[in-house]
């Protein structure tokens, strides 16, 4: 019974995280919508202001209302990562299947992301909410992540004394849109575990 139990709870989880992660795509594409029927609500005055300085005046009241939307954004996503760091929790409680992130993975392939590592780092960059973000010179984190089997993220773990930048970092990874290509050990798939440096200045 225990087994069955294990194995279910496994696969529960799994599918929980999938779910989680397509809460934050949700999240995401209904404050897009906003923010493009703001955009689009702006065109037409934009394109009839009499001189540059009425052109700055909208296009400073247009960005401050697009900005408001993504402060409410950023709040509706860090309350779905608190959700998704609660199974974690309980993924790492109750499964052995895990390993640490020093598992060498000899004859094998190793993970890659399908567009590059350039395009992952772009998208990171752009998901990255950094006006959530508050503090001096520079601050930086590790994030850590498993890709999964089947080339999905999962677990995403940070290490770093910012709290806010870590959260930001966090979901930034989590909103990535591509699956990678996971390690392949003997024709077969495998589970691997990633870290990279995250860091913002300030000027």
């Amino acid at each position: 019974m225990k087994k069955h139990f294990s194995l279910f709870l496994f696969f529960v989880l799994n599918f929980y995280f999938s779910q989680q992660t397509e809460g934050l795509r949700i999240i995401k594409a209904k404050y897009d919508i906003q923010i493009q029927n703001i955009e689009n609500s702006y065109t037409d005055a934009l394109s009839k202001a009499p001189s540059r300085k009425r052109v700055n005046k909208i296009t400073s009241i247009k960005d401050k209302e697009i900005n408001a939307i993504k402060f409410l954004r950023n709040n509706e996503y860090l309350e779905e990562l608190v959700k998704i760091n609660e199974t974690y929790r309980l993924s790492h409680s109750s499964s052995s299947s895990s390993s640490g992130d020093s598992e060498k993975f000899e004859n094998s392939t190793s993970p890659k992301h399908p567009k590059g590592s350039d395009f992952f780092k772009k998208e990171i960059s752009d998901n990255f909410f950094s006006d959530a973000i508050k503090g001096r010179n520079r601050i930086e984190c590790r994030i850590y992540f498993t890709v999964e089997k089947d080339g999905s993220l999962t677990s995403v773990k940070n290490s770093g004394d910012n709290e806010n930048f870590n959260r930001q970092a966090e979901l930034a990874v989590l909103l990535t849109q591509e699956k990678w290509e996971p390690v392949i050990r003997n024709g077969q798939p495998e589970r691997a575990y990633m870290s990279f440096p995250v860091a913002l200045n300030f000027d």
